[in-house]
């Protein structure tokens, strides 16, 4: 059985929105709902500074507390890695929302749309959400059809690598062993980053990921 995972090489982003356009175009989701995100952080002065992104999704926890609290079990761990919703099961109670250390999920409560009083054609599925849970599936349907993600489709930089960690034959196998990327733990997503790029821009283990949270 394949074991997916992603691999976010931030040497290779060019922070052009590519993997949130594309993946708010697959799913239609509402204004303000996105299920991964861009972010510029920069470091150093001149003329030493630098510049570079992080890229924000739901990790996929081998763990996820979010699977743990839910009381009607909407959100599931697969067996291949991906955590992924069941839209009609969902309550909208907004515990896992709250258990999640990456603040990766989201609870939609406005009626909104692109267009005030009219839904899109790719916002057709989307519209009929209200009052849920919301988040990246690593677009786990998509893969078990043997496609990619939309976002690694999609990414003119080749920053996203996805695919079968368990394969050592895999591009993503084959990706991790070349470039060195570094698995976040407790998770199923991989970082390759650059070698001055400041410990704090980088993404938390699934442990500290929940401590951070608890202090906050």
């Amino acid at each position: 059985m394949a074991k997916y995972g992603m691999v976010l090489d931030l040497t290779r982003c060019l922070g052009c929105y590519a993997c949130v356009v594309a993946c708010k175009m697959c799913y239609g989701t509402r204004p303000g709902v996105d299920y991964n995100g861009v972010k510029r952080v920069e470091w150093g002065e001149y003329p030493d500074a630098h510049q570079r992104y992080q890229l924000t999704m739901c990790m996929h926890c081998d763990n996820a507390p979010c699977v743990e609290v839910c009381p009607v079990k909407a959100t599931t761990k697969t067996e291949e890695g991906p955590v992924v919703m069941d839209y009609e099961k969902c309550i909208g109670c907004g515990l896992c929302v709250q258990a999640c250390p990456y603040d990766a999920r989201t609870l939609v409560t406005e009626d909104e749309t692109a267009f005030d009083g009219q839904v899109m054609v790719y916002e057709e599925e989307s519209s009929k959400r209200l009052n849920l849970v919301e988040k990246c599936t690593m677009c786990y349907a998509r893969a078990q059809n043997g496609q990619k993600p939309m976002c690694v489709d999609h990414c003119p930089g080749r920053a996203r690598i996805h695919g079968d960690v368990s394969d050592p034959e895999s591009e993503i196998s084959k990706y991790i062993a070349e470039h060195g990327a570094v698995q976040v733990e407790g998770t199923s997503i991989w970082i390759v980053a650059p070698a001055d790029m400041p410990k704090e821009y980088l993404p938390l283990s699934l442990a500290d990921a929940i401590a951070a949270k608890a202090a906050k």
